[in-house]
């Protein structure tokens, strides 16, 4: 018998991990489903959350809830879209509101993440200039990272680097 995981995930591989709440303590009570996978069965993501968390996920429209056992930690998230959406979810999320950068407004991902990597090196050069330390720092080699796979076409580990960013971002 399948797990409700394997069920509602369409048994297709996993395409992303994301980490969208950072220091909950609590166990996942809660697996929200994301929107069905189009193309194809499963949902496009699956997010296990605390009953704190399950009722505040902010841009993250879950189409169904189903309990869990504390399987995961409060804020993991199962992604099984393609590296092209999960790069759009980031900028909708928070990349966007953080750097000003608009995907519609630049040619490809790869483009969009150069200048996302520009303003960060500047905004971290301004914050060290001013003898402070930020979490943006953190965030460069990742960014780094997913510049440079995506201009290899690589978007899957853009994505991934990306979600290194953004749990690195949640502490701005």
């Amino acid at each position: 018998m399948p797990s409700i995981v394997q069920e509602l995930s369409g048994h297709r591989d996993l395409g992303g991990l994301r980490m969208v709440v950072v220091e909950c303590p609590a166990q996942a009570t809660v697996l929200r489903e994301g929107p069905a996978q189009d193309p194809g069965p499963g949902a496009a993501w699956l997010a296990y959350l605390c009953p704190g968390h399950a009722a505040d996920l902010g841009g993250w429209p879950g189409t169904a809830e189903d309990p869990d056992t504390g399987t995961m930690a409060c804020g993991t998230v199962l992604d099984y879209r393609s590296g092209e959406q999960q790069l759009q979810s980031h900028a909708d999320l928070w990349l966007t509101s953080l750097t000003g950068v608009d995907p519609a407004a630049h040619d490809g991902w790869a483009d969009v993440l150069a200048q996302v990597d520009r303003i960060l090196l500047a905004r971290v050069d301004e914050v060290a200039a001013a003898g402070e330390d930020s979490p943006l720092q953190n965030m460069l080699a990742f960014m780094d990272v997913a510049q440079r796979a995506a201009a290899r076409g690589d978007l899957r580990v853009a994505a991934t680097s990306l979600a290194y960013c953004e749990t690195f971002a949640q502490s701005l």
